[in-house]
Parts: structure tokens; C-alpha cells; sequence
């Protein structure tokens, strides 16, 4: 069984409590990273939500992540903890991944489908939000910053979390 994981999911070391067996870097074509899940609790409010990462579908998309495999045995395990971890708003989404080896393999993939989704705000907007927003824990720019710098470790270069970031920074810089 693989999982696929395009944030958090990619470097907090979640899988060793579950038997991984092996992770890659993998690409899943036909969707793309996007800012469009509102973060109301962990680094946001209701006033001042938090855009944070989910994956949109495009035809032309593609995100490159990380996907791990899981003794068979552990499916109900990391399911279930999935489930609870991303909460009952993510579907865990049965999708073709290719991996670094140009293996392809079929990954559970988490996509936020709920009521929080911010489908209006351009990158400017989406930026002042995340100058905004904090939340228990931590500030939505803190959460933005380090997608950044580990994607960057990870030689993922992402559109989206680049043009975030960089616009973020641009508007501090403006505002001093």
C-alpha cells in the first residue's frame, strides 16, 4: 500500500511509527499544489484563516511529493490514522503516482473537499492572509516559510509555494 504526500506528510517522520518500508520521490500528473484549505484552528482563526496546502485537480498538473509504502498488514493502521490526522474533510483519494524509478504505483492521497476552501483570492490576497493569520500552532507565514525551505531541500520546485512565498516576502519588505 502507498500513501502520497505533498506536505507535512513529506518530512515529520509520521510513517516510521507504521512499518514504511520505502519512500520516493514521486510525481502525481494531473493535479497542483495549491493555498486553498482555510486554516481556522492550527494556524488561523475564523476572522484571520490561514491558507494552507491541499491539491487541486488540472489537466496539465503535476505535484511532485513523496510516496511511502506500507506492509499490507498496516493498511487499517495508517488509514485511520490518516483519517484522523487530516481530518473528516480529506478524502483519501485512490490515484496513479510515478515514482523516482519511473515505477508507477496507485497512492492514497489526501484532498481537502470541505467548506473551507478559499476559491477567490489571487496571490495578493492569498499573501496578506497568511501575513494575518496565526493560530495555536504556529503563524501562517512560519507555516509557509518552511514548506518553502523543505520542498527547496527536497530539489522541489513548486509554482505555487514559490509565488507565495516570494509575495509574502515582497509585502513585508513593503510594509516596513
Amino acid at each position: 500500500m502507498w500513501i502520497f504526500g505533498y506536505g507535512s506528510l513529506m518530512w515529520d517522520n509520521w510513517e516510521s511509527g507504521y512499518g514504511c518500508s520505502r519512500n520516493r520521490i514521486a510525481l502525481l500528473n494531473g493535479y497542483r499544489r495549491t493555498f486553498n484549505k482555510a486554516s481556522t484552528h492550527n494556524r488561523g482563526t475564523k476572522k484571520s484563516p490561514c491558507p494552507t496546502l491541499n491539491l487541486e485537480k488540472e489537466a496539465a498538473g503535476t505535484c511532485k511529493g513523496m510516496a511511502f509504502e506500507f506492509p499490507d498488514e498496516r493498511r487499517g493502521d495508517v488509514l485511520g490514522y490518516l483519517e484522523k490526522r487530516e481530518g473528516a474533510d480529506f478524502q483519501l483519494e485512490l490515484l496513479p503516482v510515478r515514482l523516482d524509478d519511473d515505477t508507477d504505483v496507485q497512492a492514497h492521497v489526501p484532498i481537502y473537499h470541505g467548506k473551507n476552501l478559499i476559491s477567490s483570492a489571487d496571490l495578493k490576497e492569498k499573501a496578506a492572509m497568511v501575513r494575518n493569520a496565526t493560530g495555536t500552532e504556529s503563524s501562517c507565514e512560519d507555516y509557509v516559510k518552511e514548506i518553502a525551505e523543505l520542498l527547496a531541500k527536497l530539489k522541489i520546485d513548486d509554482p505555487a509555494v514559490r509565488e507565495l512565498w516570494l509575495e509574502v516576502q515582497r509585502q513585508r519588505q513593503d510594509n516596513k
